[in-house]
Order: C-alpha cells, then structure tokens, then sequence
C-alpha cells in the first residue's frame, strides 16, 4: 500500500480550492519536478509562481523562474500553456486490422472518452495515415519521435504482400503501431509541459475522428462519426430538479476516479505489468486457435467450452486482482479526490457506500478498458464458439417470437404497455447489445430492470382509468402494483425485442466478467433475471406454443 501511494500521481487537493485549479490539478498532476513550480500553483502550496487565465495556465519561461516579484501580473516572456482543447484522457486501442476493397490494410481503432463517457470508433486509418501523423507532430514535439515506430521493412509499397502477411505479422505490426498512438496520447502526462501541448491535442484527436467545441462557456467533445453508445443516450430518465446536484456530483466524481486511475496505467510498472499479460494472453488465444487465420475460415474454429471459460476466467481474475490493488493501495487518493468542493453535493450515509460504489466503479471500468479491451477480440472468439450452436438456435426463436403481443407472453392485462416497452428494449439493445464493456453491459441490464418499474408507474398514472389490450383501449382495470411474478414476462419481451445478438455467448462474458463484490447486489440479481429470460427463449418448443407461452409459465 505504501509503495503505491508513493508512486501516485494524485495530488493531496485541498478542499478550499478554486475550481479552476482543481480542473488544472486533475489534469496535470504528479508533474516532473522541472515544473514543480506550476504544480505548486495549481495545488495552492508553495509560492504562486505560475498564474491561470481562460482555458490555460502561464509559467514562467527557464530563463526567468524566480525572477517575478510576489504578486506581480504575468510577465510576457512567461510561457502560456493553453488547455481548453485538450480532452483530459482519451483511451485508444486498435483492434484489428483488415483488408479493404483495395487489398489495403486498414486498422479499426475504438476510443473512448474518459469526460465524456463516448465510445467511439475512429475513421479506418492506414499506415501511411499513422507515418504522417507522426511526421506532423514530430515538428511540434521532438519527443514524439522518439516514440517506437514499424518501419516498413519492405511492406507496404505492394498490395500484394499486404494480403501475404501472416496472422503472426499482422498482430505485430498492430501491437506496434497501437504502443505508438497510445504512447503520443499519454505524452501530455509523459512529457514537460510545452506551450504547443494544444496543438498536439488537436492533431491527435482529429486522428481519431474527434474534437473539443465551446457550448455556454463549457468545453465538450464533437465527433466527426456517429457514437457507438454512451450511457446518456440509451434512454436513462432525466434527473429531477431536486436530484439533479446528487446525480451530477456522482457522474464527475467517477469521471475525476476513472481519470486518476487512467494515469496510474502510465505508471511504467503497471503498464509492464498489464502490456506483458495482454501480450501473453493474445499469444495463447492465437497458438489455442480462439482467432482464425482470416474471417473467411472463422466457421472452422471450434472451441471446447470448459478451455474457453477456464481461459476467460483467467483474464476475469486478473481484473479483479488489478481492480483491487488500485482500490485498496489507492485509497487515500481516492478519499482525497472525493474530498473537492466540486463533490459536495454528493448525499452519502455514514458508512460511505454510495462514495466508495463510486469508486469501485470507476476502478472497474478503467480497469476493463486497459485489459479487457485489448483482449476483447480473443474473448468473444472464445465465447462465440464455444456457443455457436445454441446462439445459432435461440435466433430462430427469437425471430419467431418477435411479432408476438404482449399477451402471448402472459403479461398481466393491467400492466401491459402502450408503448410496447420500447424504452426498455431500447436499453437492452444499446447498452447491452452495443457497449463494450462487461461493466457498462451489467449497469445496462440494472437500467433495463428498473426501467420497467419507472415506465409502468408512469403510464398507470398517465392512464388511471384504464389498461391497454395489445394496441386498443380496454375497460377500467384494478390498479395493482408490478410484483415479481409480472416482472419476469414483461422482460422476457423486451429481451426478445431486443434482438441482441449472440445472447449465449454474451449470458456467459456477463456471469464470468461480473465483479464479485456484485453478484450478490442488485446487479447479481438482475443478471439472474437476464439469464433466467435467456434460458426461457432457450427451452421453448415452439411447436407446443402456438398461442402464448403457458407451456413454460404454467410448466
């Protein structure tokens, strides 16, 4: 725990400090002691030897630190670092590499923004793209150079030896070039502070297809492509006036968390130690045949379940032990960040629960974004393969299933919905079938499940005076609360709806990726009611369920 903190690159944050120097110290903490004097202003300790202006801080030149009186205004030599356009930690993998309809080969980047929460995948880039971007931001930053970089060695001037590469040259080049961009990235926190650290920004981000726009004086981030998925945009409700102040200080805290914890992954210990098991992990998934020698000849790869799990579960335990070393040897940083005025609208109990959920969340994504991501591809092979046949046979069901009324799927007169449930298939299909991450998959199905509640009370209320009977008004009904025993048809409806694709293989990443301390919270419950409306598709006969699904209620 000790050597942990030593290391940390979190500040000690003073709870009386300006919100501007919070927002500088949680970008530029744990600076290099060549600027200790602009982190002793952005912490507020010692000599205010650096000042702030809008959307950057100044500091003075090497030719003249120590020489400003105590409060004197900025000098003009002082160097002006300006940051309104830096996004504070933009997480970037490639994923693969393939061949487009030229025969040239293109690399499929993810991103996602930590400030944000986007995913996103970048416009398919070329290694001529990468060269470029490296030449460009060489002239602004020497240090980028000195970045490894693939050389071509002889490919990548014929089209043809790009589609002669091995599976084996392929994943290198990949890994090379993914150390590079992730390295140019983290250079804001690698590298001295330099007045053209904006301009760096900008090339990188427009590399990866985004950019930072002003809104009423707010910075946020513009994509140049459609977003994969954030938790904002699948349906959540709107906070309330008299929530709202919790709800946000619950979002920035985690965001401040996942940052911090995004810098420890720069840390060169950690990332030895994640960068070794990612390798060692892709190496056995290719040697174990989990990833086919091309897409053509995926159908030829079989997998037997028990090696797939066993394989799985490994990766699974090295997140959780990840997961936990930053949590416990961490905490004090932690508690400190939460400790920021910023935060003080935070409604906690006595015991810290809601803080330290806070914080275990914000561990376990940035955790899964730095292992499970890169090893993402091998993990659904594994899973995908190894329940081929079931997926191949629950999407027969499903298709058979997914124009049927609410009332075939027995689900009680009274709280069958005007709206067929979209919001919560809606959900189920986004933050499920689209998201990346296990964790944001599992917060997915929560938001599923209480959806239906939130949902079902509004319309009764909406519509005191009567039910809805599969798309016409029907006579006044009792009003009765949604119990346990109507819950279940309604979300094996929306499951169906939803038509989520490989729903096996995905029961089984969720069961197995799920953080423990979870399973037995309200997550653990809902995913056992995702699994029990997965089995219930699985089972059925359709044959003996002409007319409703009495044959699985009522067996």
């Amino acid at each position: 725990e000790g050597r942990a903190s030593q290391t940390s690159p979190a500040p000690r944050v003073s709870g009386e400090m300006s919100r501007e120097a919070a927002v500088l110290a949680d970008l530029y903490a744990g600076l290099d002691e060549n600027d200790r004097g602009v982190q002793d202003m952005i912490l507020g300790t010692s000599g205010r030897s650096a000042s702030t202006g809008s959307g950057g801080v100044a500091y003075p030149s090497p030719d003249h630190r120590g020489s400003r009186r105590r409060g004197s205004s900025v000098d003009p030599t002082d160097i002006f670092v300006p940051l309104m356009s830096v996004r504070k930690a933009i997480c970037v993998r490639i994923l693969n590499s393939f061949l487009d309809s030229r025969n040239r080969t293109a690399f499929t980047i993810w991103c996602l923004d930590v400030e944000s929460g986007m995913e996103w995948y970048a416009p398919a880039r070329y290694y001529d793209d990468f060269k470029e971007l490296r030449s460009s931001l060489s002239r602004i930053d020497k240090s980028i150079h000195d970045i490894p970089f693939p050389s071509t060695g002889g490919w990548g001037f014929s089209l043809s030896s790009e589609t002669r590469e091995s599976a084996k040259a392929k994943e290198a080049r990949r890994s090379q070039l993914e150390f590079f961009l992730r390295r140019a990235f983290a250079s804001y926190y690698r590298g001295h502070l330099h007045p053209h650290i904006a301009e760096t920004a900008v090339h990188l981000q427009t590399f990866v297809g985004c950019d930072t726009a002003l809104d009423g004086g707010e910075s946020r981030i513009s994509l140049s492509r459609q977003v994969a998925v954030t938790e904002s945009s699948y349906g959540k409700r709107v906070s309330s006036a008299k929530s709202e102040p919790d709800d946000t200080a619950r979002i920035n805290l985690k965001r401040s968390v996942q940052r911090y914890v995004y810098r420890l992954f720069l840390l060169p210990a950690v990332e030895a130690l994640v960068s070794t098991f990612v390798k060692t992990a892709i190496e056995r998934a290719m040697s174990e045949g989990a990833v086919p020698p091309s897409p053509s000849k995926s159908h030829q790869v079989k997998i037997d379940r028990s090696l797939a799990e066993s394989e799985v579960e490994k990766i699974r335990d090295f997140i959780d032990q990840i997961q936990e070393l930053v949590l416990q040897g961490c905490r004090d940083d932690l508690i400190s960040i939460s400790q920021r005025r910023d935060f003080a609208a935070l409604v906690d109990d006595d015991e810290h629960s809601i803080r330290d959920g806070l914080f275990r969340d914000a561990v376990r994504e940035q955790t899964e974004i730095e292992i499970y991501v890169p090893l993402r591809s091998a993990i659904s092979k594994y899973l995908v393969y190894a329940h081929f046949n079931e997926d191949v046979e629950i999407k027969f069901k499903m298709q058979a299933l997914a124009d049927k009324p609410q009332s075939y799927f027995r689900i009680p007169k009274e709280h069958r919905s005007r709206s067929d449930w979209q919001s919560v298939s809606n959900i189920l299909r986004e933050g499920v079938g689209r998201s990346t991450l296990p964790c944001v998959k599992l917060r997915a199905v929560v938001d599923a499940a209480k959806e239906i509640s939130s949902l079902d009370s509004e319309e009764r209320t909406a519509f005191p005076e009567s039910t809805f009977f599969d798309g016409a008004p029907a006579l006044p009904a009792e009003r009765r609360a949604l119990g346990a025993d109507d819950f279940l048809p309604i979300f094996i409806y929306c499951f169906v709806r939803a038509g989520i694709e490989r729903p096996s293989a995905l029961c089984a990443l969720l069961g197995t990726m799920c953080d423990p301390a979870k399973m037995s919270g309200e997550t653990g419950y809902y995913l056992a009611s995702f699994n029990s409306a997965y089995m219930y598709v699985h089972e059925l006969d359709l044959t003996q369920a002409d007319n409703d699904l009495s044959v699985i209620f009522d067996a």
